[in-house]
């Protein structure tokens, strides 16, 4: 196996490979290859818990510790993997890169068979994770695997007594400090409406480290870069790939961009000035919680993201994961309707692998009707180009006067829903706990006043998006995509155009011909809920 590391050096007769610097007295060459069966190698781990400690002192005494016990056991070579400010508590050993790596090195090398850390606080939190995940595999192929502690004497004995009770020690200390920092954490954010202590997200700074207010620094235009490209269409993967080849630095300040690093960044309520607290469902689970589950404090502090671009990210996003593709050569795929079956066209490419022609089509699955996929394109984009040609102009007022509309919308569904909230809740007081059906009435009226609840919830949050976006210039932006020839752009790009423009279109087959009904706002997500909002209202009425 080759072992990739950028120095080597010696210290204390003992031949040592990290991946750390190490700028003075490094060997120009090697004296012996350390890698041949007649040297005896041990495995080093070093591990620190947050990015705090990066510039402390845990890592050289970690290492200096596993360099004298090393050196105390006759070892010839230690291969040190570094595992840098990653928690044992929240990343088990299955999921820590340079504990696999050790692993590999150990299985990869006949006279590796021994691993020394510094004591059991480095290698586990979890009591059994180190055991199930590191020592009874390497015991299956290697039996003469051993461990050692540079805190205790002999070889290290996963089940010593007193090695058992220091592992439950040191996992309890780890629940009993998370629950304590998790407390005053919300202590913070609930009485004094602050951020608790936490690292700055990608292209803010603090102020100065006793002021914890955050202000945009020199990658603030990163972020606003990426949501620019992910509101025309562009993925995760195409807008990492060209972070990586701009020689961007990561979130990280080292390692490579990734389609998650661009996903969170994408997905955080910070860049719109909120203070989003506690909103992934779990540490290992970066899922976001539904609006209303997770505490939030609104224009807390400079927004990177005007609301009009995050609202058209956050459609894509939502359509997307629905496995709508945006990189689809069939611009217009659940767009296009049958006139006559009402049913939404599929698509297929029928192009034979001799063919010079693109055989693509859209067809109604239920009269088996189709077209051409280019036929359908080039009718559509003509009078899309011809459309806004037409009403750009009158577009932006039009625009204004749906979000007054809206507005009131919100207004009257929230006045609504405060009146039944406080019937509903009038109602619980009532109830008669000595009723047989006491409790079971009981939970169904609360889980309709939570639900209430979140629905105006919803509603308040919607009119302020609707107000923020009156105040912004980012309308004039999206307008301007349409103002230039549709014809330009790529097929992602026009897609992603398309579906901030055009509701549905429908093609009659008998006649050959088509209707397109065009949306009258780019915030689609908000018009749909509207629509529904006022279709739900004449439907009561």
């Amino acid at each position: 196996m080759s072992i990739g590391h950028k120095f080597t050096y010696f210290e204390n007769d003992v031949y040592v490979i990290t991946e750390e610097e190490r700028p003075e007295s490094t060997p120009t060459s090697l004296p012996w290859n350390i890698y041949k069966d007649n040297v005896k190698l041990a495995a080093g781990y070093i591990r620190w818990s947050d990015e705090k400690q990066n510039s402390g002192h845990s890592h050289s005494i970690q290492e200096r510790a596993i360099i004298i016990k090393a050196q105390s056991l006759g070892f010839q070579g230690v291969v040190i993997f570094v595992e840098a400010a990653k928690s044992a508590y929240h990343y088990p050993v299955y999921k820590r890169k340079k504990m696999s790596e050790l692993k590999e090195f150990i299985l990869s090398n006949s006279n590796a068979n021994s691993v020394i850390f510094y004591d059991e606080s480095r290698v586990t939190r979890d009591i059994t994770d180190f055991y199930k995940n590191i020592i009874v595999p390497l015991r299956e192929k290697k039996t003469q695997l051993k461990l050692f502690s540079t805190q205790h004497d002999g070889e290290w004995n996963e089940n010593d007594p007193l090695i058992q009770i220091k592992l439950a020690l040191d996992h309890d200390e780890s629940v009993k400090k998370a629950s304590r920092v998790r407390n005053a954490q919300e202590n913070i954010f609930d009485k004094n409406k602050r951020r608790p202590p936490a690292s700055n997200p990608y292209g803010y700074s603090k102020v100065n480290d006793e002021v914890d207010d955050l202000l945009p620094d020199e990658n603030a235009g990163i972020v606003k870069l990426i949501f620019y490209l992910y509101s025309f269409g562009h993925s995760d993967e195409k807008i990492a790939e060209l972070l990586e080849l701009s020689q961007i630095p990561s979130p990280a300040g080292y390692g490579n961009w990734s389609d998650s690093s661009v996903r969170y960044i994408l997905n955080n309520l910070w860049y719109i000035g909120n203070l989003a607290w506690d909103s992934r469902m779990s540490f290992s689970n970066s899922k976001k919680k539904s609006l209303g589950e997770f505490r939030l404090l609104t224009n807390y502090h400079p927004a990177l993201i005007e609301m009009g671009l995050w609202e058209t990210t956050q459609f894509f996003r939502n359509l997307k994961s629905k496995r709508n593709r945006m990189d689809s050569p069939f611009i217009l795929k659940n767009l296009v309707f049958c006139k006559e079956c009402g049913v939404k066209l599929e698509t297929k490419n029928q192009t034979s692998a001799k063919s010079k022609t693109d055989g693509s089509i859209y067809f109604c699955p239920m009269c088996k009707c189709k077209l051409k996929k280019d036929v359908l394109n080039k009718i559509v984009l003509q009078d899309f180009a011809v459309r806004w040609g037409r009403e750009i102009k009158l577009y932006p007022q039009r625009l204004k006067n749906e979000m007054m509309d809206w507005k009131k919308v919100c207004r009257k569904k929230v006045s609504d829903l405060k009146a039944g909230i406080e019937k509903l809740r009038f109602t619980i007081s009532t109830l008669n706990p000595n009723d047989e059906n006491y409790n079971v009435i009981l939970e169904i009226a609360q889980l309709q006043l939570k639900s209430m609840e979140n629905d105006k919830t919803l509603y308040v949050n919607t009119e302020e998006k609707i107000e923020q976006l009156f105040k912004e210039n980012v309308t004039i932006e999206l307008i301007d995509r349409f103002k230039q020839d549709i014809h330009s752009y790529s097929n992602v790009e026009k897609r992603s155009i398309l579906l901030l423009s055009i509701k549905a279109i429908f093609y009659d087959f008998k006649r050959d011909d088509f209707e397109i009904e065009y949306r009258l706002s780019p915030y689609v997500e908000i018009e749909t809920e509207m629509k529904s909002s006022k279709e739900t209202r004449k439907a009561v009425v």
